[in-house]
């Protein structure tokens, strides 16, 4: 009689015990830069009662004069102008998870509160960008790339131009590209020079030195759009920071949990002319 032979396949099949890993394998996720790079100096002003934050600003004086000894001055007068920063943008995530999912199955929580809350920080951002809209009047803050979607040396330094004109402090500049963006950099033979890559920029792919005075993000969340700003010229404010409730089901007859992450607060764009966009 010829051998019969057991595998793991068939005859064993039933006692091949299967392994669950607990660590996750991550989804890859978008850097979300935005919200970490803009004015929050109105926050702590909001932060209790009230829901809205009124923001006042003087006009810049003419220029002053020079008199003579004995010479009457007549006295200028400066106009405050006014903007509001509201408190109407209430952003949640939520989800519900079983008992018997809870008990059954390996521990889940934590990451889904985690994706809860990037789900927020995402759409924050989403909100800011929807909200930066550079000024289309003289002189114009929207541009066109020079070549194709390609960004290069004069895109940079005719953004740096008009930021320079209207005496965007040079200081809290930055920079926002998309991918296809960031790699046009290591093209710009300007950015190869010894110094940049010395820095790390050429060897790492990173690139963590400002350029042209502007530092430099990266997210696929802008697409092929390039946004150069001063961090002054929009504003947000929490007024409750991102909070996770954690509500048993069982009054409603239902055995679970659900867990309702949220986030209240305003945005505000309050200068175009401090940001342009290449596009």
């Amino acid at each position: 009689m010829a051998d019969q032979i057991m595998t793991a396949g068939s005859e064993l099949s039933v006692i091949v015990p299967e392994v669950w890993s607990s660590k996750f394998y991550d989804v890859l996720l978008a850097d979300l830069p935005f919200e970490a790079i803009i004015s929050k100096d109105y926050e702590g002003e909001i932060s209790t009662l009230g829901d809205q934050v009124r923001i006042s600003t003087f006009n810049e004086f003419a220029d002053a004069q020079e008199i003579v000894e004995g010479q009457r001055n007549d006295a200028e007068a400066s106009t405050a102008t006014q903007q509001s920063l509201v408190i109407n943008s209430e952003i949640v995530k939520d989800f519900i998870v079983t008992n018997r999912a809870q008990m059954q199955s390996l521990p889940h929580m934590d990451k889904l509160r985690d994706l809860a809350i990037y789900s927020i920080q995402k759409k924050i951002q989403a909100k800011i960008i929807a909200l930066s809209v550079p000024s289309a009047s003289a002189p114009d803050h929207q541009i066109s790339y020079d070549s194709g979607s390609t960004l290069g040396l004069a895109d940079l330094l005719e953004a740096k131009e008009l930021l320079d004109s209207q005496d965007v402090p040079m200081e809290n500049r930055h920079v926002v590209m998309g991918a296809a963006q960031l790699n046009d950099i290591f093209n710009i033979t300007g950015f190869m020079s010894s110094d940049f890559a010395a820095s790390g920029g050429l060897n790492s792919g990173m690139v963590s030195s400002p350029l042209l005075g502007f530092m430099p993000h990266f997210t696929t969340e802008v697409g092929s759009v390039t946004h150069l700003f001063h961090s002054s010229y929009f504003t947000m404010a929490s007024q409750q920071g991102i909070s996770v409730e954690v509500h048993d089901l069982g009054s409603q007859g239902v055995r679970g949990m659900r867990v309702n992450v949220g986030w209240l607060g305003g945005f505000k764009q309050l200068d175009s002319k401090r940001i342009v966009e290449i596009a």
